[in-house]
């Protein structure tokens, strides 16, 4: 056997066994993506406010707020036939929301729901992220937020 032959063995031996090794691995080492397909948005009281179809655009909407007030949603992932993912518990995971422009609208999260807030009457855009650990698992198109005055 040649030199050769005997170092594309062995290297072929090391890819096999490193292979191997990779695959041996516990399963609670993996944390699992959330395979979320849309979300929707309720109130308080558990009114649909609005809701994604196949995460390319919202129906309903726009999301009011009115100035300076916070209001309380839930949010719920759902998955590609369109039952509800639980997101509770799950580490590493969290809704956020980012508004456009980033002064005109506070998202907070809470555990199974959010805190949002309107900084100022007039027009705003706000997208939600599944957050997982360093990434989104998912992103939703902008949704158009309208800030209105704060009555009396």
């Amino acid at each position: 056997m040649t030199t050769i032959t005997r170092r594309w063995r062995a290297a072929a031996a090391a890819l096999a066994l490193g292979g191997l090794a990779a695959c041996e691995h516990p399963i609670a080492v993996v944390t699992p993506h959330v395979e979320a397909s849309d979300l929707e948005v309720r109130d308080e009281g558990g009114t649909l406010l609005v809701r994604t179809r196949d995460n390319r655009a919202w129906e309903g909407g726009p999301l009011v707020l009115a100035d300076g007030r916070a209001r309380t949603l839930r949010v719920t992932a759902l998955d590609f036939q369109g039952a509800p993912i639980a997101l509770e518990g799950r580490v590493g995971v969290d809704v956020r929301g980012e508004a456009d422009p980033a002064a005109a609208v506070v998202w907070e999260p809470l555990a199974g729901r959010a805190r949002v807030t309107g900084l100022a009457p007039g027009r705003a855009r706000l997208r939600l992220l599944i957050w997982h650990e360093t990434h989104a698992d998912l992103v939703t198109p902008w949704l158009d937020v309208d800030v209105r005055p704060a009555g009396p």
